[in-house]
């Protein structure tokens, strides 16, 4: 007789069931550790490019916002940036005022986004470094003589000279062409033709018609309002404050609110809204702009050029100033002009000379 066994299969369903659900917890761990590993990648990518926009806009606003020369060194941060701040180095490689070439810069912005959405405390801002060369290339300056007074010259005798013939040697193979020697309203221009050499020789250049209603100020392509408000060509050096021997290596701006005694030679840009008075054997290389007139006591030399009378273009009468006997030299010079003009201008980007792969530590 046999005997048939009965399986008691209760209780079975229980160690299934927590089979069961052990595999889909372990299924929604993976998932959710993908999902977050998805989300952190995305997040990470997205503060990349975040940093990067960060750092090209810095970069950017920079060399856009510079309007005159910058230093050797620079370093600045820029906070108000669409979703981060960006920390903006400059060097300069090469300086200008000595070689005559284009000084050239390497400007680095560092990006910080500190829009993201961050996962953890603990993980930093994303930090991305965008680098350029850069050219500060120097604003053509449209000269009219190497002496141009708006209130006219009376010059007194034969000596001295009014000159337009380039003294410059070491440009274009010998100095650049000849330009007038005198630029003046027509009619404004008394006494002696034998000291004015340029093109035309022998002769002024007329402008226009003279005075603050004339045509003549319009042909003077500069902004002295601008310049005596302080928005153009802000000085380096604002009188009394004048520079040293040494600082005049740097050929900088330099600016008298009212009339000013030349106290010494120098060089650069010399700003005088009032009237200039030059003695003995005092000489500037560079570039002059007077408000008023120049007087010019004994031999005194300029080599760049000089413009007087500008106070013309603010509307006011200015009156025609006497260039005296003595052995003047007033004679164009686009060598130390380039050294001068070099703070006007602008940062060009050198093509091909910009990486987003700069190495910062």
């Amino acid at each position: 007789m046999s005997v048939l066994l009965r399986l008691n299969r209760r209780g079975a369903t229980l160690p299934l069931g927590i089979i069961v659900l052990a595999v889909m917890s372990v299924a929604v761990a993976i998932t959710y550790a993908r999902i977050t590993s998805e989300r952190h990648a995305s997040g990470d990518l997205k503060a990349q490019l975040g940093a990067f926009a960060v750092a090209q806009t810095g970069l950017s606003r920079y060399m856009a916002a510079l309007t005159t020369k910058p230093a050797a060194t620079h370093d600045t941060t820029m906070t108000d940036l669409l979703g981060g701040t960006a920390l903006i180095s400059l060097r300069m490689l090469r300086e200008s005022t000595t070689t005559l070439l284009p000084a050239v810069y390497v400007i680095t912005s560092r990006g910080s986004y500190t829009a993201a959405k961050r996962y953890n405390s603990l993980t930093p801002s994303a930090q991305r470094t965008v680098a350029t060369y850069a050219l500060w290339v120097p604003t053509p300056f449209d000269l009219n003589g190497a002496f141009t007074s708006l209130s006219g010259i009376d010059k007194t005798g034969n000596s001295g000279a009014l000159d337009g013939n380039d003294n410059c040697l070491a440009l274009n193979g010998g100095g650049r062409p000849a330009i007038p020697g005198v630029a003046v309203p027509i009619g404004t221009y008394t006494g002696a033709n034998q000291p004015i050499n340029g093109n035309p020789d022998d002769t002024p250049h007329p402008m226009g018609t003279g005075g603050p209603g004339g045509t003549a100020k319009d042909s003077v392509g500069i902004d002295w309002a601008g310049i005596v408000a302080g928005t153009k060509l802000p000085p380096d050096f604002l009188n009394p404050a004048w520079p040293t021997a040494f600082q005049f290596l740097n050929w900088p701006v330099s600016k008298t609110v009212g009339d000013l005694n030349l106290p010494s030679d120098g060089k650069g840009i010399l700003i005088v809204t009032g009237n200039l008075i030059m003695n003995g054997s005092q000489r500037w290389d560079g570039l002059i702009l007077v408000g008023g007139t120049l007087q010019s006591n004994g031999n005194n030399v300029i080599q760049g050029a000089v413009i007087t009378g500008l106070n013309v273009k603010l509307g006011v009468n200015v009156p025609q100033q006497t260039i005296a006997n003595g052995n003047k030299t007033f004679q164009y010079d686009s060598c130390n002009l380039a050294r001068a003009l070099g703070h006007i201008g602008s940062l060009q980007r050198v093509r091909n000379g910009w990486t987003d792969s700069w190495s910062s530590y």
